[in-house]
């Protein structure tokens, strides 16, 4: 039932569920009113009987006083008569009736009483007995009057709302066969406005429709980047003398031991050229500064390929150096970075063509700290750009316990290439 009513059209659930509302509501106010009237009526039933009670009593004092029953019998009698009492009684002390008027047949009735007093003394009592009948049918009659009143009220609503409602829907309707991709329109007058127009728009293609939000420039695209830039010699000769399984085994090898070396100083790996990889060094990291880990990263490559070459027929021969750039290699976002990065990656991919074995410094890093105080360069004749000779203890003995990691590594049966 639910299901049904859900995918009914939007007019039948609208003034359903207005009509529904509105009917609670006044079946609501239609109970209140009743248990409202009901106990103000009793009040005033309750006062009446009480106050006529009292009355008999006082008129009937005197007659009783003197013996006189014919009178008394005669004033119960004009009481019936006057007023809405259907029986009244009289007893005395003991409980003997003394006079009687009427009687009461209803079935609905209320008794009320009180003492006849002589001076100040209690000569007797008078029951006064008066049907309700009439008040509970006339109270029950405007119930019935009211509830038919909410009834038709919320027929009412259920009418103007469906009116209106169906408009809305026929607007919806039209929407969707606007962006119906279909030819052919809604025939069901009484399917539900708003699934069609969910499902219309969930067929959209809203990849293709949807732009994307404006670029905007990231922090981490300006900052100084150090740049370790990898030559790969031997795979540049190797394209065209080994089979396509082989190459993709060796070029997987190399891809194994740059990742290694550089995990141990937070490096970016990029392709930047045909044969040339680009290693990116930037913000702060325990190891030291951006230049020092891009040497020690080139370092940890050279020893990892010196070390393999012994136990493979193929060569792993690289050439490399290490630059700065002002700015990062920027991202889809911001492009700028990545152009202004390209004069920093065709200076050293020149300079990586000599195939200097080793790892070469720019004469810009001669201003870092920890390039140095950590390791020692010798000069060269290409451009002023230093060859790594030694690093210092310290870090010389550290960079030998990488080495034997990543070896270890790099000859566990699972990581072969």
């Amino acid at each position: 039932m639910s299901k049904r009513f859900s995918e009914s059209s939007l007019s039948r659930q609208l003034a359903l569920v207005a009509a529904c509302l509105c009917l609670v509501v006044g079946l609501a106010i239609v109970t209140l009113g009743a248990i409202s009237s009901r106990h103000m009526q009793q009040q005033l039933q309750e006062q009446h009987g009480e106050a006529l009670a009292e009355l008999i009593a006082h008129r009937v004092s005197g007659a009783m006083e003197n013996g006189d029953l014919l009178s008394v019998s005669a004033t119960l009698q004009r009481f019936i008569a006057i007023s809405a009492a259907e029986e009244v009684v009289i007893t005395d002390v003991e409980g003997k009736i003394l006079g009687q008027a009427g009687s009461s047949t209803g079935r609905h009735r209320s008794e009320f009483s009180a003492a006849v007093r002589i001076e100040s003394l209690v000569a007797g009592e008078v029951r006064v007995a008066m049907r309700t009948d009439e008040a509970d049918a006339a109270q029950n009659q405007l119930i019935v009057s009211l509830l038919g009143l909410a009834v038709l009220l919320s027929l009412a609503v259920y009418g103007g709302t469906r009116h209106f409602a169906q408009r809305l829907g026929g607007q919806l309707a039209k929407l969707a066969n606007t962006i119906n991709l279909e030819d052919a329109p809604l025939q069901d007058k009484s399917a539900n406005e708003l699934q069609l127009l969910q499902s219309r728009i969930e067929a959209l293609p809203m990849d293709l429709l949807r732009t994307r939000s404006e670029p905007a420039p990231q922090d981490e695209n300006y900052r100084t980047t150090s740049v370790l830039y990898l030559h790969l010699a031997s795979l540049s000769r190797y394209v065209d003398s080994l089979d396509e399984h082989a190459l993709q085994r060796y070029t997987h090898r190399l891809h194994q031991v740059i990742y290694a070396a550089a995990g141990f100083y937070g490096g970016d790996i990029h392709v930047a050229r045909q044969f040339g990889l680009a290693v990116y060094f930037s913000g702060d990291n325990k190891a030291g500064s951006a230049p020092f880990r891009a040497a020690s990263c080139g370092w940890l490559v050279a020893a990892v390929c010196a070390e393999l070459e012994e136990h493979m027929s193929l060569s792993l021969q690289l050439a490399m150096a290490v630059s700065r750039s002002e700015l990062g290699i920027g991202d889809g976002s911001d492009i700028y970075p990545g152009l202004y990065m390209q004069h920093t990656l065709d200076e050293l991919h020149s300079i990586c063509l000599s195939e200097t074995q080793g790892v070469l410094l720019a004469p810009a890093l001669s201003d870092d700290v920890d390039i140095a105080s950590r390791l020692r360069a010798s000069p060269t004749e290409l451009q002023g750009y230093g060859l790594v000779e030694e690093f210092a203890a310290t870090y010389s003995d550290l960079l030998e316990r990488q080495l034997r990691l990543i070896m270890r590594r790099l000859n566990d049966p699972g990581s072969a290439a």
